[in-house]
This record gives C-alpha cells, sequence and structure tokens, in this order.
C-alpha cells in the first residue's frame, strides 16, 4: 500500500506530498497551517516584486486623486506641474495607507506577514516525489521518507544538469567556468553512488 497523506507525519499542500522529520518539534497540522500561513500572508501583503501592497495602492490613488483636482478644478495646465502633484499626491497616499493598514493590521501579523515572505515562518517539511510515495512501503518512517526523497530528486536533478551541460556551448563560456562540466560529473557520480540502494529497494530503473 503506498504512502500518502494518512500516513502519520505526511500531508498534503497545493497537490504535492510533504513530510514532517521527526526531531524538528513540530506536528504535522502545525507544520501545514505555517506553510499555509507565510503563503497567504506573502500573498496578501506584496505584489510580486516584493513591494507592499497598502503602499502601492495608496500611492497610485493619492497621486491620481491630486493629479486630477490639480488639472479639472484649478486649471492647472504644464504637464510637469501635474507631474508634480502626482508625486506630492503619491507621498501623501503612501503615507495615509501605512497608517490605514495600522489600524486594520496587528504589528504582530505585519511582522508574520513579512516573514513568511521570507519563507522563514515555514516550519521544517520535505517534499515527498509521488512516484517515491506509491513505491514506498507503507510502514515507512517519516526519516526513511526523507532520506528517500532527497536522495531520489538529488539523483534526478544531478542527471538533469549533466544532459543539459553538452546543450549549452552555443553561447561562449569563460575561462573560469571552464570546470563546470566535471564539477556536473562529479556531483552525478556522487549522486547515482548514493541513489542506487534506493533504486533497489523501491524499485526504480538504475541508471
Amino acid at each position: 500500500m503506498p504512502v500518502g497523506p494518512s500516513h502519520p507525519s505526511c500531508f498534503v499542500f497545493e497537490r504535492r506530498l510533504f513530510v514532517v522529520p521527526s526531531g524538528t518539534g513540530h506536528g504535522v497540522v502545525e507544520t501545514r497551517q505555517s506553510m499555509r500561513g507565510s503563503r497567504v500572508g506573502s500573498r496578501e501583503t506584496t505584489v510580486p516584486g516584493g513591494i507592499d501592497v497598502w503602499l502601492l495602492v495608496g500611492g497610485i490613488t493619492g497621486g491620481l486623486f491630486l493629479a486630477t483636482v490639480a488639472g479639472a478644478v484649478w486649471g492647472v495646465g504644464p504637464v510637469l506641474s501635474l507631474v508634480l502633484f502626482f508625486a506630492m499626491g503619491a507621498l501623501v497616499g503612501a503615507v495615509l495607507a501605512t497608517g490605514t493598514r495600522s489600524l486594520f493590521v496587528p504589528a504582530t501579523a505585519s511582522a508574520a506577514h513579512h516573514d513568511g515572505s521570507r519563507g522563514g515562518a515555514a516550519f521544517p517539511a520535505v517534499e515527498v516525489p509521488w512516484d517515491v510515495a506509491r513505491a514506498a512501503p507503507d510502514d515507512a518512517t517519516a526519516d526513511e521518507l526523507v532520506l528517500w526523497s532527497t536522495l531520489v530528486t538529488r539523483y534526478r536533478r544531478a542527471e538533469e544538469a549533466r544532459v543539459e551541460t553538452p546543450g549549452e556551448p552555443a553561447t561562449p563560456t569563460p575561462i573560469a567556468d571552464e570546470p563546470a562540466p566535471a564539477s556536473v560529473e562529479a556531483e552525478y557520480r556522487a549522486a547515482v553512488r548514493d541513489y542506487e540502494p534506493v533504486a533497489r529497494l523501491l524499485g526504480f530503473r538504475l541508471p
């Protein structure tokens, strides 16, 4: 029977299976919640560029408002003057947005969100490839799943790097980077050496 989310040390997050290593001091439920909180906090308070959403929206709204009032009500015509009014409005809007955020978002939550955006809020967990989960015995321990998943993932990444390396000479390679293929090959051989016992155990194809 394959290992799945019913395993006492495993859980599914965003359609991926994770295992909590023993000795972390955290359970499955709190680890899953920490990953969810980290992801939600990052999405709620920042945009992909890392800019705070409150500051961005407040700055744009304030700038457009003051520039519109200056042009339509006060009769300001020169573009440079309108740009100046937009900048002043953006500054005021950003300050007001920061103050408004402090009223609705507690300081502790804000700090937690910033930690989450850096990934520091999530507790330790290791992703288990689904084929590893299907091949693993149902009585496998958490640390066995961690070991097998780590070695299988390492081997696959080393294999991909080894395959991709010969196809890159189309772009000039600095002389300082020439030893890279040798290091890639060394990493691949080390990964194969550690992967083979796991492959035999799980019934995977040998290199």
